[in-house]
């Protein structure tokens, strides 16, 4: 490492780092010369896989425990990319480790609200979302005056359960949402 820029990538409960958005999020980010650190939590939890607030909770942890081997100080930008419960994870590890980072939240959790703030992240979602309550979301980002893109007929896994060129359109928008973030 070395880079003075630093990403990490916090997966989901069933959403690895080497499922399409955590995947490619990481390769446009080390073709912008960013060290990259991909967490591995998500396959150790033992807690129920329906109880997300206990999957948080186990996954600290894991979080801590890998995080602390990275000195924050030496990176003049620190990225943050969290999906599910991975983005309440990256804003506890946030202020855990006293750094600031730039989020972008794809398609969070309740748990993440209060670590979102305006001017330093992006919230990415999908209207149909059974996980968090789309309308419940655009509230809060409305209010919060964060950065909010949410994407039609497709639910938390960001993904058109009958139209695989959606999909990939939708991951097309999001690469292109990297490369600017």
């Amino acid at each position: 490492m070395g880079k003075n820029k630093l990403l990490v990538l916090f997966p989901g409960r069933n959403y690895s780092v080497d499922k399409p958005l955590l995947y490619y999020a990481g390769k446009v980010f080390e073709k912008r010369d960013y060290d990259v650190v991909r967490l591995h939590y998500n396959y150790k939890l033992k807690s129920n896989k329906d109880d997300i607030p206990a999957l948080i909770e186990e996954a600290k942890v894991y979080v801590i425990h890998a995080l602390s081997k990275i000195d924050f100080s030496k990176y003049e930008d620190v990225v943050f990319i969290s999906k599910s419960m991975g983005t309440a994870l990256a804003g506890y590890a946030e202020l855990y480790f006293k750094i600031k980072a730039r989020h972008v939240y794809l398609t969070p959790v309740a748990d993440s609200l209060k670590y979102m703030s305006r001017g330093k992240c992006i919230v990415v979602s999908g209207k149909d979302d059974k996980i968090l309550d789309s309308r419940k979301l655009k509230i809060y980002c409305v209010e919060q005056e964060i950065a909010l893109k949410q994407f039609e007929d497709v639910g938390h896994s960001l993904e058109h359960a009958d139209d695989i060129n959606k999909t990939f359109a939708i991951l097309m928008v999001m690469i292109r949402m990297y490369k600017e973030f």
